[in-house]
């Protein structure tokens, strides 16, 4: 019998457009994008602010800054001069690049009964997305601590909130924070977002009046729709504030902490729940989520590494307010 010496051309799925081309160019992306959907899964804040990304070579990203115009009746034969317009400028700086790194040993990686990779991959996506989440959060807060300057307004605080407040109370204080944007020109069709630990968000998913009726979950009680005892909502929407529970709010004094970065340390000791619009705070963006992957013959392992360089900064400290104990 004859073997047939016909050289088969199997579609190299992995190539890349490398020249020489190498056939597992493609492999290794697996790892980056991993990391990025780990992140996008994890961050709580990320499409609640303003996001603006950079170019090399620059270190901060510069936002306008206006206040109202005036209006007045014009008197016949009165020439139009122009009214001033209060202006300013913002400007957001970089931080340092945020990574995360491991090394994943040959026999670990021959043992394991499971994909080391991919789960290392997404604990390293949730890591940076945990700092991220926690260094807006921060911001936010220091924007709501931000005094006024000339005619742009402040941030605000709510008094009085802590373990003790029930979800009715909870409840008062998103419609006095809704009064207060009200009062300092905060648009009205600008989505209002809340966070609150897990506890709090089940108090005011729960909350009943004086009479023990239930103020949230009457109709979801009875199952008619997703988002109450049945849906095991991540989010709820009170009188037009979308509420949602993070772990990484700050609850602790971190003025001396270095684990955290410079700017953003404060004590958040007292702080119980946030509320802000997406015009609050700002995050520049120069290098998004980004991996290597080094073979380390030496010590028969890869490194790894996951790194994102941003930066956050106030931008309308009228649109935060903190709750607060």
């Amino acid at each position: 019998m004859t073997i047939s010496s016909i050289t088969s051309a199997p579609s190299r799925f992995g190539a890349g457009q490398t020249s020489p081309a190498d056939n597992r160019g493609l492999f290794l992306d697996v790892f980056g994008g991993e990391v990025l959907t780990a992140f996008d899964m994890a961050t709580v804040t990320l499409d609640k602010h303003n996001v603006k990304t950079v170019g090399g070579g620059q270190r901060s990203f510069r936002f306008p800054k206006t206040w109202k115009a005036s209006a007045e009746y014009h008197t016949p034969g009165q020439e139009l001069m122009g009214t001033d317009i209060e202006t300013g400028e913002i400007a957001i700086t970089i931080d340092d690049i945020l990574v995360s790194h491991t090394a994943i040993a040959d026999i670990d990686s021959m043992l394991s009964h499971f994909d080391v990779r991919s789960e290392y991959s997404a604990q390293m996506g949730r890591a940076l997305a945990r700092v991220f989440d926690k260094n807006v959060f921060r911001q936010i807060i220091k924007a709501a601590r931000t005094t006024g300057d000339g005619p742009f307004p402040g941030g605000d605080t709510i008094v009085g909130l802590g373990a003790s407040s029930t979800g009715a109370e909870w409840i008062d204080a998103i419609r006095l924070a809704n009064l207060k944007f009200f009062n300092l020109s905060v648009p009205e069709e600008q989505t209002r977002y809340m966070s609150v630990s897990a506890e709090t968000f089940n108090k005011i998913k729960f909350a009943k009046d004086a009479n023990g009726q239930y103020l949230v979950l009457d109709a979801d009680l009875r199952h008619s729709g997703a988002g109450g005892v049945e849906g095991r909502a991540d989010s709820l929407t009170i009188d037009g504030v979308q509420i949602v529970k993070s772990l990484n709010m700050p609850n602790a004094d971190e003025t001396s902490d270095n684990g955290v970065y410079a700017k953003y340390r404060a004590d958040y000791s007292n702080t119980q729940g946030v509320i802000w619009t997406a015009d609050a705070v700002a995050t520049v963006k120069l290098m998004d989520i980004g991996f290597e992957s080094e073979r380390d013959t030496r010590r028969l392992e890869d490194f790894l590494v996951a790194k994102m360089l941003t930066g956050h900064g106030t931008l309308r400290p009228e649109c935060a307010i903190e709750l607060t104990a």
